[in-house]
């Protein structure tokens, strides 16, 4: 099992089979991938429409709570049946690239990452831009996560937060501890911030890999 795409969700059944095409719309075996859903105890129809996405991709795995835990929890429970080498935390109302996995998967393994950091792109009413702004020096280069901050993200701390910019090797989280936050807002920063300082081997790149929608109902 090459990795895991762990997606929590909560009330998104506007945009949760959005998120499920995307990701299914790859050019790797299925067998190579697993998508673990977490039901925060959507009060709308999203497990339904998660239900019918399991019956065709045998892939997809459904976990459930009985009560909303919140984004941070609903992570952790994903991540605790997580099998593959590496891990990408997807949010349910937002999309990853067509055909991106297998460029982002190589490329992890071929030079033994910790961390991959990469790009989004912003879908703002319908409408997909691409972002202005190209913080990574695309040099090629693997850093160790000091190394890395001293060079490149003093002057760009705030876009190494959100966690679905990264594709982290599962073993590494484990063994450096990282964990979400199970709090209400805020959870990404400090488990992107521990990602990036503790890792041994990285690399980054401004390749929108992640489509981030627009949505202020978005938080779980």
């Amino acid at each position: 099992m090459r990795l895991s795409i762990i997606i929590p969700f909560y009330n998104v059944e506007q945009y949760i089979a959005q998120c499920l095409d995307s990701v299914f719309q790859q050019a790797i075996p299925e067998e190579e991938f697993e998508v673990i859903c977490v039901n925060d105890a959507s009060p709308d129809h999203s497990r339904d429409i998660v239900l019918d996405y399991q019956k065709r991709h045998k892939n997809l795995i459904m976990v459930e709570h009985e009560v909303n835990k919140k984004l941070g929890a609903a992570r952790n429970t994903g991540r605790k049946i997580a099998r593959g080498k590496y891990i990408w935390n997807v949010d349910s109302d937002d999309m990853i690239a067509p055909n991106c996995l297998k460029e982002i998967l190589n490329c992890c393994e071929e030079n033994s990452l910790d961390v991959l950091l990469f790009g989004y792109s912003i879908l703002r009413n319908g409408t997909l831009f691409e972002r202005e702004k190209k913080p990574w020096a695309e040099d090629g280069k693997i850093y160790s996560g000091k190394a890395f901050w001293r060079q490149q993200c003093l002057k760009y701390t705030g876009e190494i937060s959100p966690v679905w910019t990264k594709v982290l090797r599962r073993h590494f989280l484990d063994e450096a501890g990282i964990e979400s936050p199970e709090i209400n807002m805020g959870e990404d920063v400090p488990y992107s911030y521990k990602s990036v300082l503790f890792s041994q081997k990285m690399m980054a790149c401004n390749i929108p890999y992640y489509i981030y929608r627009e949505n202020v109902a978005s938080l779980l």
